[in-house]
Formats: structure tokens, sequence, C-alpha cells
């Protein structure tokens, strides 16, 4: 599941697909205890919200991909959203949608932000393993008040292969 945010002049560009269908979304606020509050059944309408401080208009869906407008965009871009809220900022590119179609624009958008994607979590779990801090046994009996989680696992561990062995 994906969803496109952008200013409405290019919306109205992703609406020419064939397999556009219109769904206005949820109302941006309702009234809860007498105060209206911002709706938050529609959860990326309300991230985005709580993260920018604007209210985006839902406009409708293609395929998966939801289209949101807002209107305080004003550049000609557009940002893809995925469900765990990753953020990927691309330029329109009128000349590719006029030689290729919005179709297969739209197929390259979502190629391109699953590459992107698969690369960024790549990058995080490399840097997990290399944040990855070794522990040290003997800090329990030489330091005992400057004991970490991970030198209490390396003892835990030495000690249990000492048994075993």
């Amino acid at each position: 599941m994906l969803n496109i945010v952008t200013n409405y002049q290019i919306l109205q560009e992703f609406k020419r697909s064939q397999y556009f269908k219109v769904n206005l979304g949820l109302i941006p606020t309702v009234e809860k205890n007498g105060t209206r509050k911002f709706n938050d059944n529609d959860q990326f309408a309300f991230s985005y919200n709580n993260a920018y401080n604007t209210t985006i208009y839902g406009q409708g869906n293609i395929g998966n991909i939801k289209l949101y407008t807002d209107h305080y965009i004003t550049d000609p871009i557009f940002v893809v959203y995925t469900m765990d809220f990753e953020e990927f900022i691309f330029d329109f590119d009128r000349i590719m949608l006029r030689d290729k179609g919005i179709d297969k624009y739209l197929g390259f958008i979502i190629k391109t932000v699953e590459e992107q994607y698969d690369a960024r979590v790549e990058a995080n779990e490399l840097k997990k393993k290399e944040e990855k801090p070794l522990g040290n046994a003997e800090n329990i009996f030489a330091n005992p008040g400057n004991v970490n989680y991970e030198d209490l696992k390396e003892y835990l561990k030495n000690k249990n292969k000492d048994r075993y062995s």
C-alpha cells in the first residue's frame, strides 16, 4: 500500500489514469466530547497531520495507491509514502508523462520506490550489525558498577560454554 501526496495540479495528471477511482476518503475532523478533533480512522492522513501540521484531502486511488492533495505543496513535486511512513520525494517529470503515459509513469515510480526502499532496509540492517557492541565478560569482576547488558550476555555465554564442555 502506497500513499501519494501532491498539489492539486499534479493530482489532476494522476487522475487521467484509466484505473483511477474517486474516493474522497474520510472527513478530516470529527466531533468528540463536544470538541473537534482530527479523525484518526484514516491512519495515514492522521500521521501526516501530526508530522507536518497540515491537513491532506483524499482524492481517490489507483489500485492500492491512495492519492491525497496537500494545498501547501506549491512545487512540482509529489511524495510517495510507504505504510511505515518512509518518504520518497520525486520531481514531477512532464516529459516522461507525455512520452510514456500516466500508467507507465506510475509503474516507473513504484519500481523506483521499491528499489530505494530495499536499499534503505539493507543499509539499516548493515548499520545495526556494525553498531552491535560486543560484551566483555571480565567487566563483571573488574568493574561491576559499569556492567551493561552485552557484558552480562557474554559472561553467561562463557559460563554455559564452560559448564557443558
